[in-house]
């Protein structure tokens, strides 16, 4: 005879998201547990409440979670204004573009919530190396709320690219665009494949590339080009170059996509990031200067400090430290 469990308030209203995220974007508890790092049967035990989670424990599958719910609370830095624009002047003009800037900048948690904020925004994330094009494409689907069949197991690549184009034909009102996040974690193969996508969308889809700097190198060599910069009354631009006599089948392909470099923070930045969270203490804001390197290293600080009940607002140097 099962006894009674008796889960607290946390543990439920967590549940409760996780309930309406899996039913949004047609998640199985398996690929929760995936995205959670968790077994599948300690996920099944939170899932149907047999078992009362600590807090500890129900703070790292929030956490591991949040990029998928979309919870996480913007700063508006520059970095966030930058992308922002990008993100929605793309989306306006159907058109392909590459935001590369190093880790900590803040690409994916705005690209989520952008997604989570525009009609017909669509996110997906390339969250480990041997993802195949063709496991891409049923993620786009899903993303994308296309019915496949539950029961079968196995889709060809024609079949999910063809669900696809014709979601983004009845879309096409709507200014659909897809946003790829963690670029640098595909394969080669998966950017030349690309190319089939963009050419079946031209002029239906918005298509966002978002990695490190390394990817826009990745598809010059692909494309026997080099991406150069060269400054304007309006700021810095940057444009494909030949780095090869002869161009390629990809060579078009890559012009066409037009490149957005993020710049790094700095502690100016760090500075601005500290204000919007109320964090007023003068010696703890050069401290963060000094030991925040990027928005994740504060991001990271700032969580810690409210498990800890710390209040930001009056936060004194001793308990920076602890952080």
């Amino acid at each position: 005879m099962e006894k009674n469990v008796t889960i607290s308030e946390k543990q439920a209203n967590l549940r409760d998201k996780v309930f309406a995220m899996m039913e949004k974007k047609n998640l199985k508890p398996a690929e929760i547990s995936r995205i959670t790092g968790r077994s599948e049967g300690t996920m099944s035990e939170f899932l149907n409440g047999k078992k009362s989670f600590s807090d500890k424990l129900l703070n790292a599958i929030h956490d591991s979670l949040k990029d998928y719910m979309g919870e996480d609370e913007l700063v508006h830095t520059r970095q966030f204004n930058k992308m922002w624009g990008i993100l929605t002047t793309g989306k306006q003009g159907c058109d392909m573009r590459l935001i590369a800037g190093n880790t900590g900048v803040g690409k994916s948690v705005l690209c989520k919530k952008f997604a989570e904020e525009n009609e017909c925004c669509y996110y997906v994330k390339i969250d480990r190396t041997d993802m195949s094009w063709n496991q891409f494409l049923k993620r786009v689907c899903r993303e994308m709320g296309v019915s496949l069949d539950r029961n079968r197991k196995r889709f060809s690549t024609a079949f999910l690219l063809d669900s696809i184009v014709q979601k983004i034909e009845e879309k096409a009102d709507g200014n659909p665009q897809l946003i790829i996040d963690e670029s640098e974690f595909a394969r080669n193969p998966f950017f030349k494949e690309l190319k089939g996508l963009q050419t079946a969308t031209e002029g239906l889809l918005s298509i966002v590339v978002v990695g490190i700097s390394d990817v826009v190198k990745r598809i010059g060599r692909l494309a026997g080009l080099e991406s150069r910069v060269y400054q304007t009354p309006s700021g810095y631009v940057y444009r494909w170059y030949p780095a090869k006599e002869n161009s390629n089948i990809y060579t078009t392909f890559a012009r066409r996509i037009k490149v957005f470099r993020i710049n790094n923070v700095s502690t100016d930045d760090i500075r601005a990031f500290c204000t919007e969270k109320g964090i007023g203490n003068k010696k703890v804001i050069e401290l963060a200067c000094q030991r925040w390197w990027n928005y994740e290293d504060a991001d990271r600080a700032v969580k810690r400090a409210e498990r800890m009940n710390i209040n930001l607002a009056t936060i004194t140097t001793e308990e920076f430290e602890i952080l």
